[in-house]
C-alpha cells in the first residue's frame, strides 16, 4: 500500500482556493515547481488536524506563493480610461 505512518492527502479548500489562485495568475504547478511545492502544502493543510503542521504548511504557503506571484507573468488588465471607453455607449449616426 504504503509505507507505514504515510499521511494520505486530500484536496479541500485551501488546495481549491490555491489552484484556483495559480490558474488566475497563469502558473501551471506541471512547469513551475514553487506552484507545485504550494499546491502539495494546500493540501497537507487539507488533510492534517495538527495545529502545528497547518501552521508550519501555512507559512511555507505563503512563501511559496509570494514567490509565485512576484515571478508570475503580468496581466494586460488595462487602465482606467479603457474601463470609462469600455462603458462609453457607442454612438452610430
Amino acid at each position: 500500500m504504503g509505507e507505514p505512518g504515510a499521511k494520505r492527502v486530500r484536496a479541500g479548500a485551501v488546495a481549491k482556493a490555491t489552484q484556483a489562485e495559480l490558474s488566475d495568475l497563469g502558473v501551471s504547478p506541471e512547469n513551475n515547481a514553487s506552484a507545485a511545492a504550494s499546491l502539495r502544502l494546500a493540501k497537507l493543510m487539507d488533510s492534517t488536524q495538527d495545529p502545528k503542521e497547518v501552521a508550519a504548511a501555512a507559512r511555507e504557503l505563503r512563501q511559496h506563493m509570494n514567490a509565485v506571484r512576484a515571478l508570475a507573468p503580468p496581466k494586460n488588465r488595462g487602465d482606467k480610461i479603457d474601463e470609462l471607453a469600455a462603458r462609453r455607449p457607442r454612438h452610430t449616426a
